[in-house]
């Protein structure tokens, strides 16, 4: 029985993240930004830059790890099921 490849999950996991990464980070400032505007949280843009990159580093690795271990463990599934059949 063949098994999902890590590296192809993985590529695919880079890919969806990037995109994701992309729409993310303009969102991250937005929410500080809000956060700021309504008196939540009080910091310089510096810091907003800091927080920002910060978290798109953190969401960014667990989202790749994540989304490769998905992705081979539902191929994995697939591919027993069709060898069942």
């Amino acid at each position: 029985m063949a098994k999902a490849s890590k590296g192809q999950a993985f590529k695919e996991s880079v890919s969806d993240t990037a995109l994701a990464f992309a729409i993310n980070v303009p969102l991250g400032f937005l929410i500080i930004e809000f956060a700021n505007w309504i008196g939540i949280v009080s910091t310089t843009q510096t810091e907003n830059i800091q927080l920002v990159i910060l978290q798109n580093i953190v969401f960014t690795t667990v989202a790749i790890i994540r989304k490769t271990y998905v992705r081979v463990w539902f191929e994995n599934k697939r591919l027993k099921r069709l060898t069942n059949t």
